[in-house]
């Protein structure tokens, strides 16, 4: 798939996620996000898009705990579904987040993950704008921890904006 075509199906999917009946008032921020899978190639690195549906938190004290949702694809025909949690440290209009999911993977014609079970763990750092999205950095590594005999990894680091809250 090319990368005009994948950019295509995020935005789809974004416009389902914010036009779905209700999600006003279960999401507390959607995000897209784009960068480099598979960091640790030796080869051309491959481009990944994905979105992330961030529903209400859960407070307690100061800290926020976020459960999401989220699709993401590469260039090379790998996708993946995942659901998670992330939990916000907030020091004022930076965030550092760090984040755990269990994800359902399909490869493509891309790099092979060892099976479909994987698991996304990650740590984002996140700047917010008075009146505007949260941008910021996300580094995870996606691995199938050990429940296959073959299991390479794959570590990404994106580009996030999130919007709402």
């Amino acid at each position: 798939m090319n990368r005009s075509r994948l950019r295509v199906l995020v935005l789809l999917a974004v416009l389902v996620m914010a036009l779905a009946p209700g999600a006003e008032a279960l999401a507390d921020s959607l995000a897209v996000y784009e960068g480099i899978y598979d960091t640790e190639s030796k080869e051309d690195h491959t481009t990944e898009l994905g979105v992330e549906y961030r529903f209400g938190p859960l407070e307690v004290s100061k800290v926020r705990l976020i459960p999401a949702i989220g699709i993401a694809g590469t260039s090379d025909d790998n996708y993946w579904f995942y659901g998670g949690v992330r939990l916000d440290l907030e020091l004022g209009r930076w965030a550092v987040t760090p984040q755990f999911a269990v994800s359902l993977y399909q490869e493509g014609g891309g790099k092979d993950l060892g099976g479909p079970v994987e698991f996304r763990s990650g740590l984002e750092v996140t700047y917010g704008f008075a009146k505007g999205p949260r941008v910021g950095l996300l580094f995870y590594h996606l691995s199938n921890g050990i429940l296959y005999n073959f299991n390479p990894g794959s570590n990404s680091l994106v580009l996030t904006v999130s919007l709402g809250r």
